[in-house]
């Protein structure tokens, strides 16, 4: 009887390890060999042009290789687009490149500043890779007209997508536009909600709506 019973309690916990896997958050697919490269180049520009931000006049004895630095990012670049459309990858992985690729297009490293292309890598990052940090970032260019077009239904939509991810940010985007009825319809209560929820998960840009609205902070269910 007593090996009956130690033999269902292995068991049970055999089970319940898998069901712990099974249900529980997925780890991040490991970086291969290409993204390791890539980030190092990124590093490798960076220590390159050190210094040089904001400065009209660089001199060859400040140790800043523009060259060279561009080069690297061009390096990563080619990686980065390679990778995000490799679709034979997990998807966690060639989202992750995606957003990168979209980041070097929005900020011009290694390439022409081209804000239209970024969008491209972001929303595939974000709407088919389930890539929070894309969603954010192209909901916030997409609200804030930092590329000279304002589109507040995508940026709605983007935010959605991103709360729908469970990240804090996201819902208080979605939370905001909802209560001013910016890109759709106007849904306070639902609202409300999201922002105070965002804020119980101590995303204070959540809070600060909050109090600015003239809302508690605590969660109130309607």
């Amino acid at each position: 009887m007593l090996v009956r019973l130690f033999a269902l309690l292995i068991a049970t916990a055999m089970l319940s390890g898998v069901a712990s896997a099974q249900f529980g958050k997925p780890k991040p697919t490991p970086k291969n060999a290409d993204e390791y490269f890539a980030e190092r180049a990124m590093r490798d520009a960076a220590r390159l042009t050190f210094g040089a931000e904001g400065r009209d006049v660089i001199k060859p004895t400040d140790g800043v290789d523009l060259a060279r630095a561009e080069s690297r990012m061009e390096e990563a670049l080619v990686i980065f687009e390679n990778l995000c459309t490799d679709r034979s990858l997990p998807q966690d992985q060639w989202a992750r490149n995606c957003y990168s690729l979209g980041e070097m297009y929005r900020r011009g490293n290694g390439t022409a500043q081209d804000y239209p292309k970024a969008k491209t890598h972001y929303d595939a990052a974000c709407l088919e890779g389930r890539h929070s940090g894309a969603c954010m970032q192209q909901a916030y260019t997409s609200q804030k007209d930092d590329d000279g077009e304002i589109d507040l239904n995508h940026a709605r939509v983007l935010y959605e997508q991103a709360c729908s991810l469970k990240d804090p940010g996201g819902c208080a985007g979605l939370g905001n536009m909802m209560y001013m009825g910016l890109g759709g319809s106007r849904d306070r209560p639902t609202a409300t909600r999201l922002l105070q929820e965002s804020c119980a998960s101590e995303y204070t840009w959540a809070c600060t709506r909050l109090t600015e609205y003239g809302l508690p902070t605590r969660l109130d269910r309607f």
